[in-house]
């Protein structure tokens, strides 16, 4: 089934744009399909009374209603005035008015081009003054006198229950095997499925069964949630319920933002006792009916000020859910807080940038205002020591660490918590210092053989590290991407090295197979040539710049290991960057996907492709398979569109692929 279903209105003060697909070629099967959207036309528009609304009409599908990005970057907050302080006015309204808006450039009369540029101004402050863009002007007066946020997070004004009460905390530690109940399908982050109806013989007979479209651009990198039958997806602000056998819609939530956003991002949902638990652009935590969609509670967290958002999957262990803080590239500084379920109630928080007096500080030399340790993806959870490990990004002033001498902990580092007090029990850390942006973006997945305890991690450094678990101790490492110069430090001159700020492995990290002893992982090939600012900048949270290689030298890899010993088994190379959630089965057969659209199906043993399908848009999420109707069926996620950081297009779309009818 298709979902046919009328647009959804327009929340206040957010845009979306339809994007229908060619449907009817898709479910016969065919081998790729195109997106077709309608280009705005400002000329045959009505012109706007105001600034603000000549963006609305013209730029916020794609750079957001309050300027804070989405499908392209956003035009406010520290980055982008540090970028374009003391530059030419005429430099950005040449931008503006000649390539923009993206899909019809010059389309826009110059008046209107020049009330998009006052408006980016004015929200960020900027003064014009001889035809250079000037320092930031002074808050007006009743800003600062705005009343404060409050005490943050937040106690929910309300809390209700949900209809229904499953999974329960026992079925999430041994899930169903026609289940995928979070975001790596069970906590040890193994993205391993016991489903074997799709194999190494018939992968080569798939089939598109239905699709679901969400009707949005920009970011798409969701990992479906899948328990009895229905799916469970996300999309920046909006969470939906879909019948996994028809692609049916059965409910539809939109979160609308009340405050300053961050980045424009979500990864997925924890499920548990009945409820959904998401994370929000603007710094939300909230709870709804798994059921019927309905909010439950709604707890804000943080004063995002452009800064922070909750763009990782949360994680629901023992009655609690755990979360982290995006945004330590922005000069915010990361955290992870732990939240009782049944009722948003805050119940401990860790600093993962630690303050005086806490373990750590003596690693940052008085440096920690300049923040990082962002949180950018799901918490592996151990339930036999009863840990989280937790992954955390890179230091603040990304590429610039003169003041913050020391080994920065624990930024780069997978840490250990007590789900009951977020006190930390061990951390391991894999890159001391950085100056490259290369975070420990991904979660750890951990596995057993025998009585020994492993750990595996894979960084945007591009290595990807195996540990002993009980002790720490790095067992091996194993390139998964192009090395050069790792061990040079951004200078004043530029220096050209591989990976890159979006290299090695993002946000999805290894899986694991545990009948084959195969550890697998995607990553980016893409280098770049780095510049230390000089001299610093704290408006510039970034720390310099990167100009990376042209985009159509960009690839990506596939490569599975053993599991035990590192040695490398096979690789696959792709033409674009692989940033998908990688899902070996028991049928022998790897699934992900590649930002260049396709849908990618390996045999597990040899890496041959069995399937290629090309979706129309970028996969950047998770790959999950689950059973509905006794069928296996595989959920992928289509369009993570990103017109200036990963060059992909696409709408929103989830595609369910299984076998023919009667080919089982």
């Amino acid at each position: 089934m298709i979902d046919l279903t009328p647009a959804r209105q327009t929340p206040p003060g957010r845009r979306w744009l339809r994007w229908p697909l060619a449907l009817a070629s898709l479910i016969a099967g065919v081998a790729a399909f195109n997106g077709g959207g309608g280009a705005i036309d400002a000329r045959a528009a009505p012109a706007a009374p105001t600034p603000e609304g000549v963006y609305a009409e013209a730029c916020a599908n794609c750079h957001g209603a309050k300027l804070e990005g989405g499908a392209a970057p956003a035009l406010i907050g520290p980055a982008f005035t540090a970028k374009w302080q003391g530059q030419p006015d005429a430099a950005l309204f040449t931008i503006s008015h000649d390539l923009m808006p993206a899909n019809a450039p010059q389309s826009l009369p110059v008046e209107q081009s020049r009330a998009i540029l006052d408006h980016i101004y004015a929200a960020n402050r900027l003064t014009v003054t001889g035809g250079v863009i000037g320092a930031a002007a002074a808050a007006p007066a009743e800003a600062t006198a705005a009343a404060p946020v409050g005490p943050l997070p937040s106690i929910p004004a309300a809390v209700a229950q949900p209809q229904g009460s499953l999974p329960r905390a026992a079925t999430l530690l041994a899930p169903a095997d026609a289940d995928w109940l979070m975001y790596n399908r069970d906590y040890r982050g193994q993205r391993y499925s016991p489903l074997a109806q799709i194999t190494s013989r018939n992968a080569g007979r798939l089939v598109a069964r239905c699709i679901f479209q969400a009707g949005e651009i920009g970011s798409f990198q969701t990992s479906p949630v899948a328990h009895d039958g229905v799916l469970y997806v996300t999309t920046p602000y909006a969470t939906y319920a879909v019948d996994g056998a028809t692609c049916a819609k059965r409910w539809e939530h939109v979160h609308v933002p009340t405050g300053a956003e961050g980045l424009a991002n979500n990864r997925g949902v924890a499920l548990a006792d009945g409820r959904l638990i998401r994370g929000t652009p603007d710094g939300h935590l909230i709870a709804l009916d798994a059921a019927t969609g309905r909010l439950l509670w709604d707890v804000h967290v943080v004063d995002s000020g452009g800064r922070y958002a909750i763009s990782s999957a949360i994680t629901a262990y023992d009655g609690k859910v755990f979360t982290g803080l995006a945004g330590g590239d922005r000069g915010g500084t990361g955290r992870i807080f732990a939240f009782e379920a049944a009722t948003g109630k805050h119940l401990w928080t860790f600093n993962t940038v630690p303050k005086e007096g806490e373990f750590g500080a003596e690693t940052w030399g008085g440096g920690q205002h300049v923040g990082g340790g962002g949180s950018w993806t799901t918490i592996t959870v151990d339930p036999d020591t009863r840990q989280l490990l937790v992954p955390v990004g890179n230091p603040g002033s990304d590429l610039d660490g003169r003041e913050r001498p020391g080994d920065n902990l624990f930024t780069n580092s997978v840490v250990a918590l007590d789900p009951d007090t977020g006190k930390r029990i061990w951390h391991v850390q894999q890159i001391r210092h950085d100056v490259h942006d290369w975070n420990t973006a991904a979660a750890p997945v951990i596995f057993d053989r025998g009585a020994r305890k492993y750990m595996a991690a894979a960084t945007k450094a591009g290595y990807l590290y195996l540990y002993r678990r009980d002790d720490r101790e790095l067992l091996w490492k194993q390139p998964i991407t192009t090395l050069l110069n790792t061990d040079k430090a951004p200078g004043d001159q530029g220096i050209r090295i591989c990976p890159g700020t979006l290299g090695g492995a993002e946000w999805n990290g290894p899986a694991y197979d545990p009948e084959r002893r195969l550890l697998i992982v995607n990553s980016v090939d893409w280098c770049g040539v780095y510049k230390r600012q000089n001299p610093p900048n704290p408006l510039n949270t970034f720390g310099g710049s990167i100009a990376f290689d042209p985009p159509a030298q960009a690839r990506g890899w596939t490569r599975a290991f053993d599991a035990e010993t590192g040695k490398p088994l096979w690789q696959h190379e792709a033409g674009s960057p692989m940033v998908a959630g990688v899902t070996p089965t028991a049928g022998g057969v790897t699934m992900t996907g590649s930002t260049d659209g396709e849908f990618l199906v390996f045999d597990s043993r040899s890496g041959r492709i069995l399937y290629r399908f090309n979706t129309g848009g970028a996969v950047g999420g998770g790959i999950s398979t689950y059973a509905a109707n006794g069928r296996q069926l595989v959920a992928v996620t289509s369009g993570n569109a990103s017109r200036t950081i990963w060059k992909t297009k696409g709408a929103a779309t989830l595609i369910v692929f299984g076998l023919p009818d009667g080919d089982q």
